[in-house]
């Protein structure tokens, strides 16, 4: 190996250390920082490969249906440029279904933070009792995937808006925590320097060290999540602004339905943990980020 190449190894590992000191040990809002910089880092790497089949599937069912709506029109049994009296009209509606999908991917991030804090910080007691009920939980998450994604599908009237298709939005604002949750519960995240020290923090159960930790692992998850929410607001703003993609909102809804049921059968089933055990083997064993 060249000298350049071990110096450019050496700088890595070196600024890597850094964050990981500033993370542990250096002032809270530092530490923070460190920690969603490592988090948005992450994003980049195979190991969010976990969370990406069922966002992408939810996030195209909200982001077609949010499209029609916003669009003024309705997906089902109306007239198909009837204008939407329930969802308002111009910019507003626009704006507000935008900020709809973008709160439904929030809510999907705060999903697996809430997984992924009670996995790693011990202060919880909670490490065991997650393992153990995993494979229950993601049967339950499966049904729940495939509810959702039948009621995309608008095959499940008492979750549809009167008579049109689009879903309930109670059904969005409760679905999008629970698919974030039940992905979150075969994600293992890539280590790295930053991260390791922070798990080791939060394995800490007693006062502020215990505080620290839960704080420093909620901060990567923000910063994983941070491009999920920017990615569903581009999404909407596509439905919005490219005349294919709204006028072929519903197509795109039914998509994201027939996506989360099939996801949803694989968690049944136990394909999902399959698949899992295959990209962790082949993509995420060996990965270190640099941070």
């Amino acid at each position: 190996m060249s000298t350049l190449a071990m110096d450019t190894i050496y700088l890595a590992d070196g600024i890597g250390q850094q964050f990981a000191d500033v993370a542990t040990g250096g002032p809270i809002v530092l530490g923070l920082l460190a920690a969603a910089l490592a988090g948005l880092v992450s994003f980049a790497s195979p190991c969010v490969i976990p969370l990406v089949p069922g966002y992408v599937s939810y996030l195209t069912g909200i982001s077609g249906a949010s499209g029609a709506q916003g669009n003024g029109v309705t997906t089902g049994i109306a007239d198909a440029t009837s204008v939407d009296k329930h969802d308002g009209d111009g910019g507003r509606d626009k704006r507000f279904s935008t900020a709809r999908v973008g709160l439904a991917a929030l809510l999907f991030v705060l999903g697996f933070t809430v997984i992924f804090v009670l996995g790693s910080a011990s202060i919880f007691g909670l490490v065991s009792t997650l393992r153990l009920q995993a494979r229950t939980l993601t049967i339950v998450g499966g049904v729940v995937t495939i509810v959702m994604g039948l009621a995309f599908m608008g095959m499940v009237p008492a979750l549809q808006k009167d008579t049109r298709m689009a879903p309930k939005r109670w059904t969005t604002w409760l679905g999008a925590p629970l698919l974030g949750a039940v992905f979150a519960l075969g994600w293992t995240p890539c280590l790295g320097p930053t991260l390791t020290a922070i798990i080791s923090v939060s394995a800490g159960t007693q006062g502020m060290t215990a505080a620290r930790g839960v704080a420093l692992i909620i901060a990567y998850c923000l910063g994983l999540g941070l491009p999920f929410i920017l990615v569903a607001l581009g999404s909407a703003r596509a439905m919005r602004g490219v005349d294919f993609l709204r006028k072929h909102s519903r197509t795109i809804q039914l998509i994201g339905g027939v996506a989360l049921v099939l996801v949803g059968i694989a968690l049944v089933t136990g394909l999902w943990d399959v698949f899992v055990a295959w990209v962790q083997a082949a993509f995420i064993t060996d990965t270190v980020t640099p941070i």
